[in-house]
């Protein structure tokens, strides 16, 4: 296939400018710039739909730490144990 030359594109240059008119010819481009614009926005995924904004959950409570002292001796011990890990004696939980 050959390609199309400088002579060419002067040629059609020529032939489009006596056909439309050298005032015409700005229309003409504004309009092909305009659709090519609107054309490439089309094929983008950029003009997504925006979806309403979803509410926002609560901020999770706080957690209540359970100090599980010893009576004994004041140890602090994990909450899931059941005797202190200093003394041995059985420890009550807070209801």
């Amino acid at each position: 296939m050959p390609t199309i030359g400088v002579w060419e594109l002067v040629v059609i240059l020529v032939i489009v400018v006596v056909i439309l008119g050298a005032g015409r010819l700005s229309e003409v481009g504004g309009a092909l710039g305009k659709g090519i614009r609107e054309f490439r926005k089309a094929t983008t995924n950029d003009h997504a739909p925006a979806l309403p904004p979803q509410p926002t959950a609560p901020p999770p409570a706080p957690t209540v730490v359970v100090e599980n002292t010893c009576p004994s001796c004041g140890t602090l011990n994990p909450p899931a144990q059941a005797f202190c890990g200093q003394c041995g004696t059985r420890l009550t939980r807070a209801a």
